[in-house]
């Protein structure tokens, strides 16, 4: 692996690092109930981030260089079917190889599922994921492979595979689909300039794991 490669996958790490330690010091020390320690996480590693991305941020494009634009309809359209259709294959594939969801929504409103889960997570990990380490790292790492005869990101593979990693305690399963999630939300993040596609591919991937933590 070349040495801009390993600064990058470096730089990721430690972009990760600082965004979310912040969040788990605060919620050890003041230990909360799990209703206010999941948006407090939320909250802070998102608020986390917005500062650094305005930090990092080149002019003139500013913090759109991150995502924060309006992307095509076509995208749109395309993250509505692609998220639709790894939701319910990772719903297929749940019932096949049952394993415990990637987080626990047993307790909690349906109300609360919705606005932590599906909206709340789905917005904070890809401004995270998507915009903030994926942006840094191409600007490091701007390589392309080839992945069955198409073309693939070196930053969109290592935040997709990052994003995986973190969600191994919930089995190889939803770790797999995160992975796979990643690298979908992460292309079209890519092509379209816009955080959009990819929230709204996140929102009906955990939309599908929402559904199979309540049965």
């Amino acid at each position: 692996m070349t040495f801009p490669a390993l600064k990058a996958i470096a730089l990721g790490i430690g972009l990760f690092v600082v965004v979310y330690v912040p969040g788990f010091v605060t919620t050890a020390l003041v230990r909360p109930r799990i209703d206010i320690a999941i948006p407090l996480i939320i909250a802070i590693t998102l608020l986390v981030a917005l500062i650094l991305m305005f930090l990092l941020a080149r002019r003139p494009e500013g913090i759109a260089e991150f995502g924060f634009r309006i992307p095509h309809s076509r995208y749109l359209a395309g993250a509505s079917v692609f998220g639709l259709a790894l939701g319910l294959g990772v719903s297929f594939v749940n019932h096949l190889f049952p394993s415990k969801p990637s987080f626990d929504v047993s307790g909690f409103a349906p109300w609360k599922i919705g606005l932590y889960f599906l909206i709340g997570a789905s917005i904070q990990e890809e401004i995270i994921f998507r915009g903030l380490i994926q942006s840094i790292v191409e600007r490091q790492w701007n390589a392309d492979f080839s992945l069955a005869g198409a073309s693939l990101s070196g930053a969109v593979a290592f935040s997709a595979v990052l994003f995986g990693i973190i969600h191994l305690d919930a089995g190889a399963v939803i770790a797999l689909g995160a992975v796979i999630l990643g690298l979908l939300a992460g292309e079209l993040r890519r092509r379209s300039g816009s955080l959009l596609p990819a929230i709204i591919v996140h929102a009906l991937f955990n939309a599908a794991d929402a559904f199979w933590a309540l049965k």
